[in-house]
């Protein structure tokens, strides 16, 4: 699939919206880039927090993640099972049910550290961020990419407090390119993997939520 075409923003993206994309990317970039996340987040999370969820309310993705979120927290499972499902879904060994690397998926031959994982390296450079294991370890983590995209929405808020209006539009000019020709193309399928594949309650959530994430950040975004 293509990156999707730009046009002209409809409106600014309020500081409501940028304080939720960054909740919502720094909750799901935690749960898909540390395995141990997934028991820390069941013991917890509260209904409450289920019901304050960042994009509560906007689509019927974020509506079936958060019922499944609601069931991980009324009836948690074992650390070790969530361990379990988190890495064959996205670790291994054996076949990884949801590879989270973007190039996986968008190249010919399903490698990494390949062209689009070349591009996301240049996207961080342009605001002086990179990946932890640069060189080691692919940048197109989907786990960076959303802490990527949470980074940029945090720091366009400082922007717009500091009425820094130049910054916040090189700011949102980033974060709108990079949905547009990243999270949107790769992401909606790839939730596919994790909702059909997962095996707890948590994980099938973290699907549907990132689904519902995406789908809301780019209204918000790209229009």
């Amino acid at each position: 699939m293509a990156a999707i075409e730009l046009g002209t923003p409809t409106r600014v993206p309020s500081e409501d919206d940028l304080d939720r994309i960054a909740g919502a990317c720094a909750f799901l970039a935690n749960l898909l880039l540390r395995p141990e996340a997934g028991a820390a987040v069941v013991a917890n999370l509260t209904h409450d927090d289920v019901v304050h969820w960042p994009f509560a309310g906007t689509n019927a993705a974020t509506a079936q993640g958060l019922d499944h979120l609601g069931a991980a927290i009324a009836e948690p499972v074992a650390a070790d099972v969530l361990e379990e499902d988190y890495r064959r879904l996205f670790v291994g060994p054996g076949t990884m049910l949801a590879p989270p690397w973007e190039s996986v998926h968008r190249d010919p031959e399903g490698l990494m550290f390949q062209e689009e994982t070349m591009n996301v390296r240049h996207a961080y450079a342009e605001f002086g961020l990179e990946a932890p294991a640069l060189h080691k370890e692919p940048d197109d983590h989907l786990g960076l990419e959303l802490a990527f995209v949470g980074e940029l929405a945090v720091a366009a808020l400082r922007a717009s407090e500091d009425g820094d209006v130049v910054g916040q539009t090189m700011l949102l000019d980033g974060m709108r390119r990079f949905t547009a020709e990243h999270l949107l193309v790769w992401v909606p399928d790839w939730c596919e993997h994790v909702i059909t594949g997962a095996q707890t309650q948590l994980y099938r959530a973290t699907g549907w939520l990132l689904r519902g994430a995406v789908q809301a950040m780019g209204k918000v975004l790209v229009g």
